[in-house]
């Protein structure tokens, strides 16, 4: 089994009395993992417009423990740095908590002639101003050793060796599932699939180092990139560059962007185009793009020479999460999608999350829906996040979209691994998709994104559960809920009903009357419910009407 990836920390603690090294440890530790530092005493200071000693002398501990608490909760609007903090502040329990789900607190020691000698020179140290500073270090050390134990982590730091300590710590934190995001800069997924099994890389900036990440397999082996004429203006510049630097001979091979492109006339476009190259089984195609070149790409590459290596560059948030993963490729014909597919796997796919930043608003919510449906399936800890992060996710936060994309990853090939021809398991991945596929169809020229006709399918089967006694209200209620707190639609716009019920009473899951659906318990637990009579999915379409 994988070790499951957790929310990230936001935040990786430096706390201890004072002299045992936060400052100093923190810059090294904060070079060495090229994120800021950000320390509370120097928050404090600039607020007060004074310095620690003067707030002491004015107003005194009481005041600057409270000041020192607003500090802190105004670092800790920043996610992915280094935190050093004063030496007091885990004795407010207020402060503890809001560490801890920051991150893990890691607590520098050394022994009281260490700490005298380190802070002997300093008259800035106002609870030492005694006539026996060492007792007084004993006296708050013993004072302090309660809260100091509340820490993940403890580290001596009596050597004196700042690197020594600074290695000690990130040595630590690799072991931690929540900081693994902060020191790790490409997160790999395995695909275990034996003789297919294939890597999802997921990282910023990956595109633009992709030679470096997936080199030819010898001097001057020949790929082909295909992309549509929009991604292609974004990301085909920087692609082809790393590729042809890392000794590839590449050539750049786009389509118009759009469903339409996913035709039987286009993928033969594109299949006399490699001949015409003279790419040959030695060659490896690279698609560049969202779900249609995935699955266009992908197809081109597993029928050509009777198939050739593919590697998938999901630019989508939806591509990223779902399409990319699991070797379903396919074309379109004028009777219906993906009518014309095989399943043919991927050599490795590279997620580059810098791609999200010029997605549009709305494509990219959209994509939130397959991440939604994911958490429903198999993971409360990741519903979780996504109520409690929200804001972080829609504002594309870095660690938390690397977060987010890995741990989908990690569900989808889980389900993969277990069913990589589809034939059970895996169907639980169209949570969603009936009433969602039926939506699509009957939406005036397609108007709906795919990802938005699956939330408003979320939200049906959700209350089909319900109205089955299979799950309670409220659960069907928390994900409706969550769909409608991303910006997703939670009704059906204004639709033609007879059509929706039409697509349903098609579907090709209905035998003798009666569908086989995935459906969902209790959030993280679902399984696929043979027998559902079409009459009571057609009863909850009605109730979402807007």
């Amino acid at each position: 089994m994988r070790r499951r990836l957790r929310p990230p920390a936001r935040a990786i603690t430096l706390t201890g009395f004072m002299g045992t090294g936060k400052s100093s440890v923190g810059w090294s530790l904060s070079r060495r993992l090229g994120l800021p530092l950000v320390d509370t005493d120097d928050l404090v200071e600039e607020n007060a417009r004074m310095t620690i000693p003067e707030i002491f002398a004015r107003h005194g501990e009481e005041y600057f423990r409270d000041i020192e608490t607003a500090a802190l909760r105004q670092a800790l609007e920043n996610s992915g740095i280094v935190l050093s903090t004063g030496g007091g502040i885990l004795l407010r329990p207020e402060n503890v908590q809001l560490l801890r789900e920051a991150g893990p607190i890691i607590c520098l020691q050394a022994s009281p002639e260490t700490i005298l000698r380190r802070t002997s020179r300093s008259n800035q140290r106002p609870l030492l101003q005694t006539s026996d500073p060492l007792q007084r270090i004993k006296q708050l050390l013993d004072e302090r050793a309660e809260a100091y134990a509340l820490a993940d982590y403890h580290v001596d730091t009596d050597h004196d060796d700042q690197e020594r300590t600074t290695a000690e710590i990130i040595g630590l934190l690799k072991t931690d599932p929540r900081t693994v995001y902060l020191i790790t800069p490409v997160l790999r997924v395995k695909v275990n699939l034996g003789r297919e099994a294939y890597i999802i890389c997921v990282g910023a900036g990956l595109l633009g180092k992709i030679g470096e990440l997936y080199p030819p397999p010898v001097a001057n082996a020949r790929c082909v990139v295909i992309s549509t004429d929009v991604i292609a203006r974004y990301y085909a510049d920087r692609t082809v560059s790393s590729l042809r630097a890392a000794g590839w001979r590449t050539e750049l091979l786009t389509v118009p962007d759009g469903e339409a492109s996913k035709c039987w006339e286009t993928a033969g476009k594109l299949l006399h185009s490699l001949a015409d190259i003279r790419l040959d089984r030695g060659g490896t195609v690279f698609a560049l793009g969202g779900g249609v070149i995935g699955d266009l790409a992908g197809f081109v590459a597993s029928v050509y020479m009777r198939g050739v290596d593919y590697v998938q560059l999901p630019t989508s948030l939806l591509a990223q999460v779902d399409a990319s993963i699991g070797g379903k490729v396919a074309v379109d014909l004028p009777q219906g999608k993906n009518l014309v597919g095989s399943f043919y796997q991927p050599e490795a796919v590279f997620i580059d999350t810098d791609t999200l930043t010029t997605l549009p608003d709305r494509e990219f919510r959209a994509g939130l829906a397959e991440v939604i449906k994911h958490a429903v399936i198999a993971d409360p800890e990741l519903f979780n996040y996504l109520r409690d992060a929200r804001q972080q996710i829609l504002d594309r936060d870095t660690l938390a979209m690397k977060y987010v994309l890995a741990r989908n990853c990690q569900i989808k090939a889980d389900i993969v691994e277990q069913d990589p021809k589809d034939k059970g398991l895996r169907y639980l991945l169209n949570l969603g998709h009936t009433v969602g596929h039926a939506i699509e169809r009957a939406a005036r020229n397609w108007e709906l994104r795919h990802g938005e006709a699956v939330a408003i399918g979320l939200v049906a089967d959700m209350r089909l559960a319900a109205r089955l006694e299979l799950a309670s209200r409220d659960t069907a209620d928390q994900v409706e809920q969550l769909i409608g707190d991303y910006g997703l639609p939670t009704r059906m716009p204004e639709i033609d009903l007879e059509a929706v019920q039409t697509a349903l009473a098609h579907d090709k899951k209905i035998v003798h009357g009666s569908l086989s659906i995935p459906l969902v318990s209790t959030i993280g637990s679902a399984r696929v419910y043979k027998g559902i009579n079409l009459a009571h999915v057609q009863a909850v379409v009605e109730e979402l009407l807007t």
